[in-house]
């Protein structure tokens, strides 16, 4: 099993965003909340860019 690599990290009012890598696989995007709820969409993204924009889309669709 390969182990995800924190590639990002992003934070907004509220929020952060980060960016991990998983070997061979691909992208994934988290967000942290204030409450410190940790929130993935278990996608796996092609590139980190397309990862964050899904992160930055998450927070201003929750916002």
């Amino acid at each position: 099993m390969d182990i995800p690599q924190v590639v990002q990290l992003s934070a907004r009012p509220g929020w952060i965003i980060g960016v991990s890598h998983i070997k061979n696989q691909g992208y994934q995007c988290w967000v942290i909340n204030s409450d410190l709820d940790v929130l993935n969409d278990g996608t796996l993204y092609r590139t980190s860019s397309a990862a964050l924009m899904a992160g930055r889309s998450f927070i201003e669709r929750s916002s």
